[in-house]
């Protein structure tokens, strides 16, 4: 078992060093897909916590011209339909506006 483990430890990091999927890679060495799955589910590096993963969303960056405090009154929100919102403390610009909508 041993020697199972070790070979399909090389044949895993050969597939992460060659950045091709695993089916194409699996191929090429004649693995089985499933069990190579297998495999490379045992190799991951284990997560703490599961990340959450939001399709389609782009990091804007921008500067605010003031600081923003806690105890300052939000101007307006905008809820997304996916559940995010987004409180405004003041009245953004334009363009800004539109890196949000397109």
């Amino acid at each position: 078992m041993k020697n199972e483990t070790d070979k399909m430890r090389r044949l895993y990091d050969q597939w992460q060093s060659q950045g091709i999927s695993k089916q194409a890679f699996c191929k090429q060495n004649g693995i089985g897909y499933h069990k190579f799955n297998y495999w490379v589910k045992k190799f991951r590096p284990k997560q703490i916590t599961a990340p959450i993963q939001v399709s389609g969303f782009t990091q804007i960056p921008f500067e605010l011209p003031v600081p923003v405090l806690q105890s300052q009154q939000i101007f307006a929100a905008i809820v997304f339909p996916s559940g995010i919102r987004l409180d405004l403390f003041a009245t953004p610009e334009v363009s800004f506006l539109k890196e949000l909508i397109l």
